[in-house]
């Protein structure tokens, strides 16, 4: 048995081997608590420089990388015209999980973005003012009437009434009314397909889908049509060839149309349709950056404007849309101007209806409600007021009023709503329809045409959200 001594020498050696083990944990977990622990209370008392932010917040992810660009791409959008005050925006900000369902590689080598993320300027359409419950309520908010509504109404129930037996409509349906209707106007063609996308606009507008209980068959044969008369080629589709002389006119009504259901309905059968018909309107831009009645010609402004409402609704469907594609629409918008804040018709004279179209498009492409164009056009249709026969000027007119808002949309609206609501038909076959004498009503478009355009008109308080009432920055680059 070991001496007294012994064990005390043994005892101090164990409890030095202790302590020092104790002392080097200790400083161990000082050590970590100052690197882990420590950093945050450092941050929140602003010691931190600037320069360490990254390397703590991003220390755990990989680097985000940015996809290559073409050669002659650069790393902005492109300088929007001469427009005073439009900032570039730069591809980096976009996200870097950019799913791949999206992306169309073979459409061009430009960058294809999730759309509706805001990064293309171009504002989600507003699908929940639709809805039933929340459709009335939005109307009235911003400044629609039951009156307006009823109107709505009466002229779903015509488009109904006149609807072909396969789900399409026609510009020239007197004789499918059996001597009911009067003929309307001097049109050379019926435009079947144009006709089908604006009826159907009008029931997506007022929130109906094919599972509406009282509209879902009409909405129903009417995608099915457009569905069915789809011509695809090399990976775009098309409806009309040059045979027709509005052929984009068409195309561009009948791709909005589409891109609403599939949006409205998320159906993955519509998906490809809408894809392929966007296709063919990137591959159909001209160079300048606009579209013409038929492709590889310098484009039009009035055309252009059914192409650009395609592209917005595409991109709040999530269809795949080349950057290029919309940014070109600037450089185009600029060449239509016609003075400071006018806008004309190819080489023609200014004129309201293409100002109405070159200031909307300016809107959904991020200008700002106080940019000097903006309120002078604004300004300027304000005292023009709206027209008493051309509802294609009244159509873009009202959108344009709409998103702007203010007391210039209040007085703009109390006089187009309850002209529309005073000049309705309410009695006989053509009950819900309009008819004005008038070049760009039923000269040219006839009844279905000037009812289909009045119905969308007075759809706009709930059809979309008032742009300068979104946050973020959507339309702000």
């Amino acid at each position: 048995m070991p001496d007294l001594k012994s064990q005390r020498d043994w005892i101090a050696g164990l409890c030095s081997f202790v302590l020092h083990l104790l002392i080097l944990v200790g400083l161990a977990a000082w050590s970590v608590g100052i690197g882990i622990v420590g950093q945050s209370l450092t941050i929140e008392s602003g010691q931190l420089s600037q320069e360490d932010m990254p390397t703590l917040e991003l220390a755990d992810r990989a680097p985000m990388e940015v996809e290559p660009q073409p050669d002659d791409a650069t790393s902005t959008f492109p300088n929007i015209g001469a427009i005073p005050g439009a900032a570039p925006v730069n591809l980096q900000t976009v996200p870097p999980e950019i799913p791949s369902a999206f992306l169309q590689p073979e459409l061009s080598s430009d960058l294809q973005l999730p759309l509706g993320g805001g990064n293309l300027g171009f504002a989600d359409t507003s699908l929940d003012g639709r809805k039933k419950e929340n459709r009335a309520r939005l109307a009235l908010e911003n400044g629609g009437s039951p009156e307006s509504e009823a109107a709505v109404e009466r002229a779903l129930e015509y488009l109904a009434r006149h609807q072909l037996n396969n789900g399409s409509w026609s510009l020239s349906f007197e004789s499918s009314c059996e001597g009911q209707c009067e003929p309307d106007g001097n049109r050379v063609d019926s435009y079947r397909i144009a006709a089908t996308g604006l009826g159907l606009l009008c029931f997506l507008g007022a929130g109906k889908t094919d599972s509406d209980e009282e509209y879902g068959t009409n909405v129903s044969k009417a995608i099915y049509f457009l569905q069915q008369n789809l011509k695809t080629n090399s990976g775009s589709g098309y409806w009309v060839g040059t045979e027709s002389l509005a052929q984009m006119y068409e195309h561009g009504i009948a791709t909005l149309a589409l891109c609403e259901a599939y949006q409205m309905s998320n159906s993955a059968e519509l998906k490809e349709s809408c894809q392929l018909a966007v296709n063919y309107i990137v591959d159909a831009q001209f160079r300048d950056g606009g579209w013409d009645y038929h492709p590889g010609s310098p484009g039009d402004l009035s055309i252009a404007a059914w192409q650009v409402m395609a592209l917005k609704s595409a991109i709040a469907g999530k269809l795949g849309v080349p950057q290029r594609t919309v940014s070109s629409v600037d450089r185009f918008l600029e060449k239509c101007r016609g003075g400071e804040f006018m806008y004309r018709y190819r080489d023609r004279k200014p004129t309201a209806s293409m100002t109405a179209i070159g200031t909307l498009i300016q809107i959904f492409r991020g200008r700002s409600r106080e940019a000097r164009s903006i309120a002078m056009a604004v300004e300027y249709m304000g005292n023009e007021g709206p027209s008493s026969n051309d509802m294609y000027y009244n159509y873009y007119a009202t959108q344009v009023m709409f998103h702007h808002g203010g007391p210039p949309w209040k007085a703009w609206n109390y006089k187009m709503r309850d002209f529309l609501v005073r000049t309705q038909l309410t009695q006989g076959h053509s009950s819900g329809s309009w008819w004005f004498d008038g070049d760009h009503s039923n000269d040219v478009g006839g009844r279905l045409y000037t009812t289909c355009m009045a119905c969308l008109t007075l759809e706009v308080y709930y059809r979309y959200l008032p742009v300068y009432s979104q946050p973020g920055a959507d339309f702000q680059f």
